[in-house]
Formats: structure tokens, sequence, C-alpha cells
């Protein structure tokens, strides 16, 4: 696909380099066509940045005053703001970001993304106050872990410690007859557990700020006026958990998590709504919630179970809410499970309302016919005979002007420094580029593939 026809064509991503989050929200924007340009420091031969598909790396020291001084600019407005194109006649006219400028030829960014923790920046002398001053129409989203202005602001964090700040690993019950704590995530008689770094990280951080980068981008186009976005991981959190964290309250009439931990709803305490091991050691899920889904479920269930499995009474829908029949049906489904292979249960329920599927491991998603239809899914026949299974691809789906797929990207890595020469001159500083090495401003790697001085790569 041309790349002036990808939905966020246009718009100039400057990423700071750092970890998760961060590297994901500029991945998502370059699927859909930003130019994201990641700035790693100098010294960095190497980055196991895996997010980092379709865009490109320069590197630059953060400790040069030249260099600092080559972030401002490529942060800085056009220099002549406004759309000089006399032929045109958009609605922007008295704006840069009109498509027509003629000034839109030198690189500059639309969008800088900071992963640092609070206060770097400003020490840096690339602050909000001194960059807006500069560029009014820059959009800097700001990520942070803990909240920048709250007491855990400074301190370093991962994942666990976001999400366990953000009351989603444990509900603290605020009134009601329970009276104590339930916890979201973890088993009966188990400590509470997290899944994985993908809730603060992923959904809380780095797809926060993609929504909040897009939006501010609308506001710009009405305004002319960029802004700071605030991004952090454990805010984030509780925004996507709004659900389970309003239905955990009593006050409802119809709470779904106000139960101890692992006897709720939906955390596995109701056993039509788990997962369960089957014969060949495979899994199969299981989400019967609705009761005429669960019809379905047991009606299948009951069908294909051995005889000494069913318990007296026989699991029925009209059961399925009465709690005292939990533990026979959980042992009912777990013998019963037990007595086939995942393949054999899933042609049993394949082309069924019962809401029962088996669970795929990455490289099955592939195989299982889910992905393998998908533009862009694959990776190389190399990469496939080595079991690496497929590449994600890039979500929502656009009809009209769909993302790149991952599998039209040569390389999960970029090398740090590959695009340097080619930004600078891109962004008006192809004379000063060689000046800008001898002085440690930024670096070049082995393998930038710009047409240039060869003898001045470092």
């Amino acid at each position: 696909m041309a790349t002036q026809n990808l939905p966020l064509a246009g718009v100039r991503v400057l990423e700071l380099a750092g970890l998760a989050p961060g590297p994901y929200a500029g991945m998502v924007l370059s699927d859909f066509g930003a130019d994201v340009v990641r700035v790693d420091r100098a010294g960095t031969t190497f980055s196991t940045d895996v997010l980092s598909r379709y865009k490109r790396s320069i590197s630059v020291s953060l400790k040069s005053p030249s260099g600092l001084a080559l972030l401002r600019t490529l942060l800085s407005a056009p220099s002549v703001r406004g759309c000089s194109n006399i032929n045109c006649k958009c609605s922007q006219a008295k704006q840069a970001n009109c498509m027509n400028n003629i000034n839109q030829g030198v690189w500059r960014a639309d969008v800088l993304i900071d992963p640092f923790r609070p206060g770097v920046l400003e020490r840096l002398g690339l602050g909000p106050d001194v960059l807006l001053a500069a560029n009014p129409g820059l959009i800097i989203a700001r990520l942070t872990g803990f909240r920048r202005e709250g007491p855990y602001g400074k301190m370093a964090g991962h994942d666990i410690n976001y999400v366990a700040l953000s009351g989603v690993l444990l509900l603290t019950m605020l009134s009601g007859s329970l009276g104590g704590n339930v916890a979201l995530l973890g088993r009966k008689n188990d400590k509470p557990y997290f899944p994985a770094n993908l809730l603060a990280d992923f959904a809380g951080g780095g797809i926060m700020a993609v929504i909040g980068i897009l939006i501010a981008l609308l506001s710009r186009q009405k305004t002319g006026r960029g802004q700071v976005v605030e991004i952090d991981m454990v805010t984030g959190t509780r925004y996507i958990s709004s659900f389970p964290l309003m239905m955990s309250r009593p006050s409802l009439g119809f709470p779904i998590w106000d139960q101890p931990r692992g006897e709720n709803l939906l955390d596995g305490g109701a056993p039509w709504y788990d997962v369960f091991e089957t014969s060949d050691k495979g899994y199969m899920s299981v989400g019967a919630l609705e009761n005429h889904f669960y019809t379905i479920f047991i009606n299948k269930m009951l069908e294909n179970a051995k005889k000494e499995h069913v318990p007296n009474p026989a699991p029925s829908p009209n059961t399925q809410m009465d709690r005292s029949t939990w533990p026979d049906l959980e042992r009912f489904l777990t013998a019963t499970f037990k007595t086939k292979t995942r393949d054999e249960w899933t042609k049993i329920f394949l082309g069924t309302d019962a809401c029962c599927v088996p669970v795929l491991n990455r490289q099955e998603v592939d195989q299982d016919g889910v992905g393998k239809d998908e533009p862009g899914t694959r990776l190389t026949t190399q990469q496939f005979e080595n079991g690496d299974g497929g590449v994600p691809g890039p979500a929502p789906k656009l009809v009209s002007t769909p993302a790149r797929g991952p599998g039209d990207s040569t390389s999960f890595f970029l090398t740090p420094g590959k695009d340097t020469r080619r930004v600078l001159k891109e962004a008006g500083f192809e004379k000063e580029t060689n000046k800008l090495i001898e002085e440690g401003a930024v670096e070049i790697s082995e393998d930038d593939d710009d047409e240039g001085d060869v003898k001045a790569k470092l």
C-alpha cells in the first residue's frame, strides 16, 4: 500500500527511546502511516525493542549541547507558520498543518512521545513550556508509570506495581455485608496475580497514549494548537478496568465482583466461565455466561459424558446460578473434559453457541485459521520453520484505509542510528551533518542505507 494512502500519513512523530508502552504507542501510529522517528541515545549499538516496525532511528547525544539543540529544532515549528501555497483554498490557511503547505517538506515533529521519568525533559531543557513556546502546534505525549504529581511519582516501577496501585489487583468493598477485600485477579485461596505485563504497560499505558495523541490531533485541526497529553499507567489501568471496578459495588444491586477471590462470575469462580484441561494436556475455554448459551453448553457436555461422571442431580440449565451446585458442576466438567482430546472437543463445539473454544498457542493461531488470511500476519518461511509463529496484525481494521501489516516489515529490530543521515537531510541539516558527527552530537550506524559521504559514517 502506498504510504500516502494510510490514515495517519503526514503525521510526524519523534519517539524518545524507552520501554514497552512508548514503543508500542509509536508502533501503532506507524502501522497506520505515521512517520515515526525513534531517538536512540548515542553510544547504543543494539536495541532490544521489537516494537519498531516501519520506524526510523536517529542516534543523538543527550549530553551534547548540539544534540539537544538538534532535538529542539526537530520539535520546533516550521520557519514560516501557515499555508503559503497561493493555490491552496484550505480552511487551515493560518495553520502549519495544512497538507498543501510548501513548508511541510522540512521534517518537523507533530508529536513527541516522552517515556522518561518526571523532570527528565525539563532538566534537558526540553520541557513542555519550552517546546510549546517554540511550536504551539506540538503534541507532547508524556508516559509515566505512577501519577506524575503523586507520592510515588519519582520512584521506579513496573507493570505489577501500577496494577497494584490501580485497585484492580484487590478491590476493596466500601460497603455491604462482605466488608472485606475482593480480588479481581486471582484464584480462590490464592494470592492476587497479574496478567503478564499487559494491563498497565500496554492497555493502560500504550493504548491510552495512542488515544490521547489521536484526540489531540483532532483537537488541533479545530484550534490549531497542540497540547500536553498526560498518561500514567495507574490511572490508565483504572480507566480500562471501569467495568469490573464499577460492577464490584454492592449498591448496584447486581454486582459481578461481590464475592471473595475466585468465587465470582468472571474470575473462574463460576465453573461455566473457566478453562479446563483435556486428555492430551490441551485446554478448552468455557464462557457460557448467558443461560441460553449455557443450555447449549451443558447439554453438549451431558451428551458426551461418561455415566459415572454425571452427578445426581445432573447439571441443568435451571440451576446455572445456584452456587450450591457449583462444586459438583466443577468436578463434572473437569472429569468430562479429560475424557477427550482438545481437537475432539473443538469439533464437538464448532459451529455452536456454547461459547466453548480451544486455547491456542502462538504457533497454532495461523494454523487454525484465525490469522492466516489476514494480510501481513505471517513471518517469512524460514521464521515459521523455526517455530516462531505469526505476528499480531494491526487492529482495528479500517476497510477503506487499512493499516500496514507486520509482514510488510523486514525486521522486528531497528539498528540505532540507521536513519540519522536521511532524517537530518529531510530536516534541512544536510550540510551540517558531518559537523554534528564530529562534535559527537549524532552518530550514524554502519548499516545506514542513505546515500551520502560513506567516509562520514562511524
